[in-house]
């Protein structure tokens, strides 16, 4: 083919796939429906039909007249029928072609789950030939049943018994090559096969069917006992055990068995912890080297609890105020070993002592309203004030309020630093005589009257003779 050509077929090509008859023909067949109905039949009242309907769409139309649906349950037993397309004589102008069929069920048809599928749906070209096909195609239905959605159902007297993986695991065996829902399983650390432990099924084995209750049980109960739906071991050698989902309606019974070997239990650790004396906060920031501790895992280092006075890196304890410094040494547990008990480690941090100097005067009258206080600190730091007794007096700043007549105790304190101690000293203050109660007035402005209790009117208000 020389160039010239080449370009004239090319463009024929094009030219082709521009014409409206063409511009379908790659298309396959939509589905817009296919349904079963019944989804669900119980045999055990005699033999039932099963009706199949399937509805499919293209724009240049279907070549296919029929299609096989074939029922099976994954063993030995299948039925089979053709859906044939309702359109008689077949109309090759219609883009939507509906089919149907049905199948009768025997009374003595096995119960279990039958799953459905047709054979492809072919497009007409707009040559009248045969074009591109759907896949295989499955019905849709409305069961609720884990792992029979989109199936039939086959009960005999209420019973389905489906064999279903209902539980899959165990996490902790990675040969297997479980694939599981939840990724947590996909991370879980292996089972502690000691005695004194205990082992909980739902960290290892995941439930693929919610309605169903995760159960365990012993083979061996001198080595291992089940209790509360967990397995405890109690004394080393071969625990054989039996994780299992009980027989339902829908369900048959599954189970998975295992033999593990029990060890002799974990040892809980214990450490000495010793003493530090107490230091001076004269020379803050101080960093002292706590205890070495060795654990099961290596060195135990200390965690403080009381991080406003000091903290700890790697084996330092680092301090940065007076007070009480406290960290805890523990180590956790592991494979051989229990997490020990946690030790912890006090020592003091001395801080200088200061005193405040407060006066008042033991008797105050109501009718001056408020008292400037006074006080000062041996440390020269700031010293504020506080009312031990609110319904009888208040503070603002530096300055008493007087509510009422009866003893106002007021506190001034000085809080301290990382260095210095806090401080207070109270007072009791006793208030005498009563309120100045002034007489109500009317006022009025523009006609229009309110009542005052003052001595006089406010501005532009006249009183009321």
């Amino acid at each position: 083919m020389n160039k010239k050509t080449k370009i004239f077929f090319a463009l024929g090509l094009v030219f082709a796939c521009m014409q409206p008859g063409n511009a379908f023909a790659a298309e396959k067949p939509v589905v817009v429906a296919f349904t079963m109905t019944p989804d669900s039949i119980d045999v055990a009242a005699g033999s039932a039909v099963v009706s199949f309907d399937l509805t499919v769409s293209n724009p240049t139309g279907i070549y296919t007249s029929q299609s096989l649906v074939t029922l099976t349950d994954g063993a030995n037993h299948t039925l089979s029928t053709m859906m044939v397309r309702a359109d008689s004589p077949v109309n090759n102008a219609l883009s939507t072609v509906k089919f149907h069929g049905s199948v009768t069920v025997p009374q003595d048809l096995p119960n279990g789950v039958y799953t459905a599928s047709a054979t492809p749906i072919s497009s007409l070209t707009a040559g009248g030939s045969s074009g591109y096909a759907t896949d295989t195609l499955y019905p849709t239905s409305t069961s609720k049943v884990v792992g029979a959605e989109d199936s039939l159902q086959v009960r005999k007297s209420g019973d389905l018994n489906y064999a279903y993986t209902t539980i899959v695991g165990p996490a902790y065996d990675k040969t297997l090559g479980n694939s599981f829902i939840n990724p947590k399983f996909n991370y879980v650390a292996a089972p502690i096969w000691k005695v004194g432990e205990s082992f909980n099924p739902a960290d290892y084995f995941e439930l693929q069917v919610p309605t169903l209750a995760l159960r365990i049980k012993t083979n061996t109960p001198s080595i291992c006992i089940s209790q509360d739906g967990k397995l405890n071991l109690i004394a080393t050698g071969a625990c054989s055990f039996t994780v299992y989902t009980d027989k339902t309606l829908d369900y048959q019974s599954y189970k998975v068995e295992q033999t593990v070997t029990i060890t002799a239990a974990r040892i809980k650790p214990t450490y000495v912890v010793g003493t530090i004396p107490t230091q001076s906060s004269a020379a803050l920031p101080l960093q002292i080297t706590g205890p070495t501790i060795y654990g099961p895992l290596g060195l135990v280092l200390p965690v403080s609890i009381t991080s406003s006075v000091c903290y700890t890196a790697g084996v330092y304890i680092n301090v940065i105020s007076g007070g009480t410094c406290t960290v805890n040494y523990s180590s956790p547990a592991d494979s051989s070993y229990q997490a020990s008990d946690v030790y912890p480690l006090t020592f003091q941090i001395s801080r200088n002592s200061q005193n405040v100097s407060f006066t008042a005067p033991s008797t105050v009258n109501l009718a001056s309203k408020n008292l400037l206080l006074v006080a000062t600190a041996s440390s020269g730091g700031p010293v504020v004030f506080q009312s031990e007794s609110p319904s009888i007096c208040s503070v603002t700043g530096n300055s008493l309020n007087l509510l009422k007549a009866g003893a106002c105790q007021v506190q001034a304190l000085q809080s301290g630093t990382t260095t210095i101690v806090p401080a207070s000293a109270n007072q009791t203050i006793t208030v005498v005589g009563s309120a100045i109660s002034l007489k109500k007035i009317v006022c009025v402005k523009n006609g229009k009257t309110k009542l005052v209790q003052a001595g006089k009117c406010p501005v532009g208000f006249k009183l009321k003779r």
